[in-house]
């Protein structure tokens, strides 16, 4: 039976109190898990080496991880094995953390950064030997600066793996910077982006919703994603599922003021790949003029969203006094070129982040195996009619 969390939060800080000899002991055990306002994935994992000793908690952990894809929130873990662990202290400790983490991530006020504690399996075989079972995490820096990848056994004994090639064992990864976390900086950065007035409010709703019931009454005219295929970026595999997300942007009114959105694409995990998402990425009444563009962008663990889409806001403020008599069409081109100058050099000069870009995509026309201009990405584009009920 799932206990709700909310009786969970309850119980776990009863049993917290009662375990820790004094208020000091428990500030210092759940300090270990976080360096510098950052999770210490490390400690991190080593909790989860403890509750992984337990037969039952890793029978269903294991089941989990099999089944749901590309992760798995810790919370969820630890929600659904709460009566198989709960006099764990390494489960208090991590309960406590997940539930900080996410409560800050839900909080009103965007945090200054945003970090929810997931779990993935990397599994080669299609029968997994658990006595093989390794535990890892991605390291902190640049990705082209890493050596090696330290994982570990269930005893904690040291195991050095190669960041580009993945090992032929299966390897629990614990994760910061993954799916939920792109999610609820999506959130924060679409109403920045609302604030700044290069937004309407079309996505000025608690929940992210681009299905079909979200049309206005008049019906929707849009351009839906029928498919999409990234190639291989070569990314060490220790970084899991890719976390991508599109930028739109269109020219709004008569001033050539710009229309920007950020798009989440949850499904599209790994490279070399198909996918068939139907999903909108273009409202086109929410531009003045039939032609738009698309650009795709992999999340960076290492820059800040917040800072990400202030820049942007920046360089397109910049151009907007200029261009206010310039055709739209070249504008269009300049906003395009303003986000891309907002993102990291390293971004878009030899680096994976940046994936690509489809510049000025028309209403009403059907693209088919189509290359953005990078060559990264290839997609299906169709003019995709939403009616009204």
């Amino acid at each position: 039976m799932r206990i709700p969390r909310i009786l969970l939060k309850t119980l776990l800080v009863s049993l917290l109190i009662t375990s820790c000899n004094s208020s000091d002991e428990l500030v210092e055990n759940q300090a270990v898990l976080l360096e510098s306002n950052s999770v210490n994935k490390k400690e991190v994992t080593f909790e989860f080496i403890d509750l992984m000793k337990n037969k039952s908690f890793k029978s269903k952990t294991l089941n989990m991880l099999s089944r749901q894809k590309p992760s798995v929130k810790m919370s969820n873990i630890l929600d659904e094995t709460i009566g198989l662990s709960l006099k764990s202290e390494s489960f208090n400790r991590l309960s406590t953390l997940t539930n900080k983490l996410e409560e800050k991530a839900d909080s009103d006020n965007a945090p200054d950064k945003i970090e929810i504690l997931e779990v993935w399996l990397h599994n080669p075989k299609k029968d997994m030997n658990v006595d093989e079972l390794l535990f890892s995490y991605a390291p902190k820096g640049n990705e082209k600066d890493w050596k090696v990848i330290e994982a570990f056994t269930i005893n904690k004994e040291v195991v050095y793996l190669d960041p580009k090639e993945a090992p032929n064992r299966p390897v629990i990864v614990i994760e910061t910077n993954g799916f939920e976390t792109l999610k609820k900086e999506v959130k924060f950065m679409n109403r920045y982006l609302r604030e700044q007035g290069v937004q309407n409010n079309r996505f000025d709703t608690s929940k992210l919703d681009l299905r079909a019931t979200s049309s206005r009454s008049a019906g929707l005219q849009t351009t839906k994603l029928d498919k999409i295929r990234l190639n291989d970026d070569e990314e060490p595999w220790i970084s899991g599922a890719a976390e991508v997300y599109a930028i739109t942007s269109g020219i709004k009114d008569g001033n050539n003021k710009p229309e920007i959105k950020i798009i989440p694409m949850y499904y599209l995990d790994y490279e070399d790949k198909d996918y068939y998402p139907n999903q909108i990425l273009l409202f086109w009444d929410d531009y003045k003029y039939q032609a738009a563009n698309i650009q795709l962008f992999e999340k960076d663990d290492n820059v800040n969203y917040k800072s990400l889409v202030s820049t942007i806001v920046s360089g397109v403020f910049q151009i907007i006094g200029t261009v206010s008599t310039q055709p739209w069409v070249n504008v269009l081109g300049q906003v395009a070129g303003a986000i891309i100058q907002a993102m990291p050099d390293s971004w878009y000069t030899n680096n994976d982040d940046y994936v690509d870009s489809f510049y000025t995509i028309e209403k009403n026309k059907n693209y088919r195996n189509y290359y953005g201009a990078r060559g990264n990405a290839r997609v299906n584009l169709s003019p995709f009619f939403v009616a009204s009920n």
